[in-house]
């Protein structure tokens, strides 16, 4: 328990986190209850379930060709030839994801390393939040029309107005709106948007995270890109815990 609390930088901001879990999970009951009676919901399989053994960040091995395939689908910030990546798997309706944001956690930790580390941000399917789908779809169609920097400015701009807290922070009807203030083509984008090509993007990259470990958002999985050593760090936590593991994967005491 100690550690945990080391993580959460002490005992006050653990005790936060933890209420402010329950009061989410508490108000997202009904949704997750929805959903199940879908039909839409599958259970992971045995190969991405934790077991009670592991803890927050189990360190494992991709193969380089791993490494290649979870970058060719990624827009990468900052050095692209970095050492360590983090691969940031969030939901843009997640009010830790947006804690994560606001607090500059990532973006923290990429100034402290400069050229050694480089981040990407992907998106990941936790509680069915309702305009997670078509804001993940929207963000896609971004990126394929404008590339990182478009990408990039689209999530920052979803996050830094997002209301956050209900599953609809962000209004699916400012994403057009939002597009072309950052000079993305509109026609192009609601083309893309309307053809919902990329809802199967969404879902490749909830897989691709879930085989690394993550089972709800944030999820940020760390790489050493030479060792191909990685861990999983599952939730909103400081910098102090990000240097810890990059320290690690990169061997400095």
């Amino acid at each position: 328990m100690n550690n945990e609390y080391q993580k959460a930088g002490s005992k006050e901001n653990y005790d936060l986190l933890a209420k402010a879990q329950r009061l989410q999970m508490e108000d997202q009951i009904p949704q997750i209850k929805q959903f199940i009676a879908s039909k839409e919901w599958t259970k992971p399989s045995a190969d991405n379930t934790p077991n009670g053994s592991e803890t927050a960040t189990v360190a494992k091995t991709l193969t380089q060709d791993e490494i290649a395939a979870i970058k060719k689908t990624a827009y990468i910030e900052g050095n692209k030839d970095a050492l360590i990546t983090l691969v940031e798997y969030s939901d843009l309706e997640c009010p830790f994801c947006i804690r994560q944001f606001t607090d500059g956690t990532i973006q923290k930790v990429r100034e402290k390393y400069e050229d050694k580390v480089n981040s990407a941000f992907k998106n990941f399917r936790g509680v069915p939040h309702e305009n997670a789908e078509a804001e993940a779809n929207a963000l896609l169609c971004a990126g394929d029309i404008g590339g990182t920097d478009k990408y990039v400015a689209y999530y920052n701009a979803i996050f830094t107005r997002s209301k956050g807290g209900n599953g609809t922070g962000f209004s699916k009807d400012a994403l057009l709106p939002l597009a072309k203030e950052l000079k993305i083509d509109g026609k192009k984008f609601q083309t893309c948007v309307d053809s919902k090509e990329n809802i199967a993007r969404f879902d490749a990259e909830t897989a691709e995270g879930q085989k690394m470990g993550v089972q709800g958002t944030p999820g940020t999985v760390v790489i050493n890109n030479q060792t191909g050593e990685y861990e999983l760090i599952a939730g909103a936590y400081p910098v102090s815990e990000f240097e810890r593991v990059i320290n690690k994967l990169l061997g400095i005491k």
